[in-house]
This record gives C-alpha cells, structure tokens and sequence, in this order.
C-alpha cells in the first residue's frame, strides 16, 4: 500500500471491501475466471471519451516511458468506471497477463472484480499497492497491482494507471512501481490544469514538512495582477498543511515560507497593488418597499435614525444598535445591509448567547481582518455580532483586540470591514450593568442607533409589518380587534406582537383576527353597553369558529339554547 497510509487504514480498507465483496457483491473467492469484458465498440467509444477529457493522446501515461525495456509488468489504463480502454504487455508474455483478465475492455469494478488495485484507487483516491491475498479472488494471489487515480483540473476523476507484475518481486520493485504511478498522476493532472489556466499564470507552490520527511506541492492559477484565482494540491492523502491552506485571493507575492516556480509571461511573481478604499457611497434614498424602508415607516424617529445609521455604515464605522429585547435590533442590521448592497453569502452572523462562541469569533475575525486586505470579487467583509450583552469573558477578549488594533490600522484596509453589533437592552442600561467592561463597551459603541419602542411607533404600521413578515397569507384584522392590538401597550415589543398574532391566526379561523381570537391578558375592561358587547362578541365568535355554534358557545362560555337565542334575536344569518 501507500507509504503515506498506516497500517491500521491499510486493514480498514482491505477488510472493508473484502466485506462488500462478499455480502453484498454476493461474489465466490474461488472463482476461476471472474473478470467481464465489454464489446469492442463499447471499448472504442469509452476510450474517445477518455481522449477527449484527457485533452488527446496522454504521453504521461504513455507504455514507453512506463514500461521499463524487457520488464515482465502490464501496463493498464481505464475509465472512471474502471474498464480498461489501454492495455500494454511485454512481448512474449502477453497470453500469462491476459488469462488474469489484463486485457481491453476488462471490467476492474469492486462489484465484479472484487478488491483490486484499480477499484479501491478509484474509491479512495489514493495510489496504492494490492499485493497477493490482499485480492479477493484467489486466481489474482499472485499479482501485485500498483494504481493511481488520474483527475482533470478540477479533481474529477477520469480514470486510473495501473502496473501489474508478479508478487514475488523484490520489495524495491513493487516500492518503484507505485512511483512510476505516482509521478504519472501528478504529471498528467499538471498538464490539464495548466490547459485548463492556459491564458493565466500558472504555478507550483512547495513546501518542506521535516518531521514527517515530505514536500508538499500546489498547483495555483493567478490573474494579471498576480492573485490566486485557482490553487490544487498534488498530495492524495488527509494531510493539511496549514501553507498550502486558504491560497485563493491571496497575492502570489505575498506566500511566505513556500518555494514558488511560474510559468508564464511573468518572470518574477508580480507585486501586489495597492488598493485604495473607495469614498463611501450612499443610495440617493431609501427603497420604500425595501426592509428599510418598511421599517422606518413605523414613525417613532426612525427615520432620522435609519439615515444617521446608514452614513455610518458607508463610513465603515462599528455600530451599536441596541433597544429593548424585541425591537427588532437584528432586522434593522440585516435592513442597513440591505439597503447598501453589502448583504452578501460573504456575511458571517455570529449570536453571543451560542455556546462556543469565543472560538467561532476568533476564526470569524481572522476571516474579516484578511479579506479586508485581500477582498473577493470586491465586496466588503461583513460581521453581525448579535447579542454583545452576553459575550464570555474569553470572547470579550478576542473582540477588544481585534477593535483595538483595527483602529489603528483601518485607514491601511484595502476594503474596511463592516461590523455591526446588537443588544437586546437600552443604551443606559447597557453603560449601567457591568457585564461589558467599559473599555469593550465604548469599542463596541463607537456609534450607537437605539431604536424606539413599539408603543412610540404607529402601532397599525408595525402590525402591518409583522404580519408582512411572518405569514405566507393576507390576514385581516377586524375593527374591534386592531383597537384592542394598537391600544396594548406592548412590553415585548414586535417579539411579543408576533406570539399574539399567531396564536390568534391559530385560535381563529387563518384568515381574519376578532376580538374572541386575541388572548385574554390583552382584553382590557370596556365601557361598551351589555348589549352592544354581545352582539360584537356574537358576530366575532361565529365567524371565527366558520359558524359552528357548538364552538362559537365554547368560546363565549355559553349554552347552545343561549347562543341561537341571541343569533335569532339579533337576525344573523350564515354567510352563503
């Protein structure tokens, strides 16, 4: 096998498929000639296919750079499917390989051949070595099969190269066949990648691990300007080595610790540009229909809030927007986004309250601090921090240093990041609690927008809203039951209003809220008249029950008798 697979997932992978073979392949070790071929045209259509994905005729995996002079190995190569198009044998001895099934059009799949070297590369990716018993059939325990996978530009796999010899080889050889196979991969798939990049910088990025003796080698792609647009490693095991991580958008010239060879017209690795942050652009005004826009309709000085809000955002300001639990301070963020193109799927939104949240803002910070100077597509990092009340000690930490140093050198970005942060408390109470030490607080609050609440806002608008927001159908609200919602005072704000909504849309009949469907803690005393209130109180319980008397009585604790009593003396009728 693999030198850079131990022995324990050597076991696991021979064990496994050997165990596929047997139980679910259904297939018998003792079968004397198990290998299937497919018909000539198959075989010259499936090797068109390969031509055409491999670019035409393929010198890396060419016999006579492979096959060393007078050697006793067959060289296969097959498609993705594991049939073999190209099979080459030494003079002489071509009928010993082909009684083993070495031949075109041989299928080399795990659910008919069994475990072999050229299923199992396929499966895992890796080149490897099958030698003797490791093979599920007995007619192959004296072969040993070296195979690569080949892959295109983007690691599609197109097929493998496979030498086949005896296993009562010296160990040199069967160590040399599977570097013959190897070197072939990485040559072959070199050669599409930089096919597929023909008309950009191409290159090789290495790096030299000492503790485990290894060179690690990626292939990247750069723009004009020298910016890794593309990168592929060469290695085909789990390895992660931290250089070679996180190479797209960064500039060629800045890679530190690696060794860099190009090919193309530049000779050296181009300098980077210096990027200078555009002035700050503001839409002329506020999409009505947009979030914005809906959102400060609501009146209770939102819209001067919502304009001072927005001039700090293209500013690239850190901003605290704080209020009441429930006022909407995470809408309002995501609504500032919107408003200035910079809610993207780049956006990382982080809650405080998540346990683990020291470690995600870390990461998330070290994401916003390098895409400020190596932006993607041009478009602004952006962090929503939301909950900052609750921040852990440790992640209060992080972000104070981040804030710190960010100041220092935000005029040096070449995209200013976009951080916004929510509480779920009003400013005073925020500069009163001593869970944000003052030195964070006042990083956080560099500005702060503290949005109203509902009860300072025309409360028929926000309803309007909420509902907008949180239902898939138009719901109406009958006359007596917007008095009873827009006179509520409200303690929960649009958190609170969006509970009584739905229990009301639940409670009633999903189309229209009365006054029966609204829950008690919000029907205040009323100076209506006895008779005044039963007919109100009729009308709303019969249309929210569709006219079944039976629940309508529930509803007002009443007997039936009573209920058609009243329906007959008010002169109601069921609605066609």
């Amino acid at each position: 096998m693999s030198a850079f697979l131990d022995r324990t997932s050597v076991d696991k992978l021979i064990r496994s498929s050997r165990e596929r073979s047997q139980s679910k392949h259904s297939l018998t070790s003792s079968t004397r000639n198990p290998i299937l071929r497919l018909q000539a045209d198959e075989i010259i259509h499936r090797n068109e296919r390969f031509l055409d994905q491999a670019g035409g005729a393929a010198a890396e995996v060419d016999k006579s750079a492979l096959l060393p002079s007078r050697s006793r190995y067959c060289l296969l190569i097959t498609d993705a499917d594991g049939i073999v198009i190209e099979s080459y044998a030494p003079e002489g001895v071509e009928a010993e390989f082909q009684r083993s099934g070495l031949v075109r059009g041989a299928v080399w799949d795990e659910r008919v051949a069994g475990t072999n070297g050229i299923a199992m590369a396929m499966q895992s990716g890796r080149v490897l070595t099958v030698r003797g018993g490791e093979h599920f059939y007995d007619c192959f325990h004296q072969l040993s099969c070296s195979s690569a996978p080949l892959t295109d530009a983007q690691n599609n796999l197109i097929g493998t190269i496979t030498l086949v010899g005896s296993l009562h080889r010296r160990p040199e050889e069967h160590a040399l066949c599977e570097q013959v196979v190897r070197r072939a991969s990485r040559q072959f798939q070199t050669r599409l990648f930089r096919n597929f990049h023909a008309d950009k910088l191409t290159g090789r990025v290495l790096s030299q691990d000492l503790e485990q003796n290894r060179i690690f080698e990626t292939l990247v792609a750069c723009d004009e300007d020298g910016v890794i647009i593309s990168h592929l490693p060469l290695w085909r095991d789990a390895a992660r080595p931290t250089e070679h991580q996180g190479l797209a958008g960064r500039y060629i010239s800045d890679l530190k610790n690696l060794k860099i060879s190009l090919r193309g017209p530049a000779v050296v690795p181009p300098k980077r540009k210096v990027l200078h942050p555009d002035k700050p652009r503001l839409p002329a005004r506020i999409d009505k229909d947009a979030t914005l826009g809906r959102l400060i309709a609501e009146g209770g000085g939102l819209p001067v809030l919502a304009e001072r809000a927005r001039k700090l955002v293209a500013h690239r300001v850190p901003l605290l927007i704080c209020g009441a639990a429930g006022t909407g301070a995470g809408r309002f963020a995501r609504a500032l986004l919107e408003d200035q193109n910079l809610d993207t799927p780049m956006t990382l939104t982080l809650d405080a309250a998540h346990s683990g949240t020291e470690t995600d803002l870390a990461e998330a910070l070290k994401s916003l601090d390098f895409l400020s100077d190596y932006p993607v597509c041009d478009i602004a990092p952006t962090l929503i921090l939301k909950n900052v009340e609750t921040l852990s000690a440790e992640a209060q930490a992080v972000l104070e240093r981040y804030l710190d140093s960010s100041r220092a050198d935000s005029g040096s970005k070449a995209h200013p990041p976009v951080v916004l942060f929510t509480a779920g408390k009003p400013w005073l109470q925020l500069e009163s609690d001593e869970g944000i030490p003052r030195n964070l607080l006042y990083l956080l609050a560099q500005s702060v927008v503290e949005l109203p609440p509902v009860t300072e806002r025309d409360c028929e608008t926000v309803l309007a809203n909420v509902i907008a927001e949180s239902f898939d159908t138009a719901i109406e609200i009958a006359e007596n039951a917007l008095d009873v919602l827009t006179g509520y005072h409200w303690p929960g704000n649009r958190r609170e209003m969006l509970a009584v909504l739905r229990e009301a849309v639940i409670c009633g009949n999903g189309r229209r809220i009365n006054v029966t469907d609204l829950p008690a803690r919000l029907l205040a005393p009323r100076e209506e008249s006895s008779k005044a209130l039963t007919r109100a109180s009729l009308r709303d319980a019969l249309d929210s029950t569709n006219w079944n008397v039976t629940k309508a009585a529930r509803l007002l604790g009443k007997s039936r008798a009573t209920l058609n009593r009243w329906i007959a003396s008010e002169g109601l009728q069921r609605p066609e």
